[in-house]
This record gives structure tokens, C-alpha cells and sequence, in this order.
């Protein structure tokens, strides 16, 4: 039997879990397609200098997070203008649902915001699962991020 995982809004007290999930899901889910230095670049070790930045995105945005009793297992993030910041799940907890619960909480907010469509820049990684939930690559890109060059999707979704 699958566990149970609820979707729930964001909450500040979940700022530590989510900053740590963000480290631990990218230096072990994105490394099969990215390298070490691309890995350090998207997630530093400190993710304490970001983490006033960090909170102040979470909580100006929509947010929402997965648990698992009352463990923090996978979070997205969306502006309130439907740019999908992020999607993240657990290593631990990949390929059970939860990427595509947290997307569904998502899309429903966005349509209450009246929204059309949603737009990401996806992962190579997350490139897949994207496509799958009817997501179309507007472009292919390489991006600089903290002075490292990156791979990535262009790509939106109209609700």
C-alpha cells in the first residue's frame, strides 16, 4: 500500500525543510544530468545566505508542500503572474505521485487566479515529467547561474 501524502499551503515553519530538500533533491535527483560544479552552482552548501530571500519568495508566491505524516517531502512554488519557480520531491520519494499532486494544487490555484497558462524553466532532469503533464519546450537554453552554464527548457502549459 502507498503512504498517504497530503497537500497543504506553505507555511513559514517550513522554510528549514524546504531549504534542505532543495540541497539534498538536487545534489542527488539532478545529478545523473548535471555535474558537480553545475549541482554547486544551482544548490551552495549555505543555503543560509539565501535564506531571507528564500522566505521571502515562498511566502510572497503560492507555495504549497507535500507531507508524509508530518515530514516535508516535496514543495512547488509558483509567482502569482503562473511561473512555476520550482517542484521539488524528495529522493527518497520519487516516482510515487507526489511531483504530480503538488503540480495539480498548483494549476488549481492558478485558475482561481484566473490564469491561462503556466510557465517553467525546466530541468533536463525534470524535462520528462514536464512534457508529460502537458507541458510544450518553447526553447532549449543554456543559462548562466553564479557564473556556471546550465541546460535548460523554456516551457509553458495553457490551463
Amino acid at each position: 500500500m502507498k503512504p498517504s501524502f497530503c497537500i497543504v499551503p506553505y507555511n513559514s515553519e517550513d522554510l528549514e525543510a524546504c531549504l534542505k530538500l532543495f540541497h539534498d533533491t538536487v545534489h542527488s535527483v539532478n545529478s545523473k544530468d548535471y555535474n558537480k560544479e553545475q549541482l554547486d552552482a544551482w544548490a551552495p552548501e549555505d543555503l543560509e545566505k539565501n535564506k531571507s530571500r528564500w522566505q521571502e519568495h515562498l511566502e510572497k508566491g503560492i507555495c504549497f508542500v507535500a507531507k508524509l505524516n508530518s515530514h516535508l517531502v516535496g514543495f512547488a512554488d509558483m509567482t502569482d503572474s503562473g511561473h512555476l519557480h520550482g517542484l521539488y520531491v524528495h529522493k527518497d520519494f520519487q516516482g510515487q505521485g507526489i511531483a504530480s499532486k503538488l503540480l495539480d494544487a498548483i494549476e488549481k490555484a492558478a485558475k482561481k487566479l484566473g490564469l491561462k497558462a503556466l510557465s517553467t524553466e525546466g530541468s533536463i532532469t525534470a524535462y520528462p515529467f514536464f512534457q508529460k503533464k502537458g507541458f510544450i519546450v518553447d526553447k532549449k537554453q543554456e543559462k548562466e547561474l553564479r557564473g556556471v552554464l546550465f541546460i535548460n527548457y523554456v516551457m509553458h502549459k495553457t490551463l
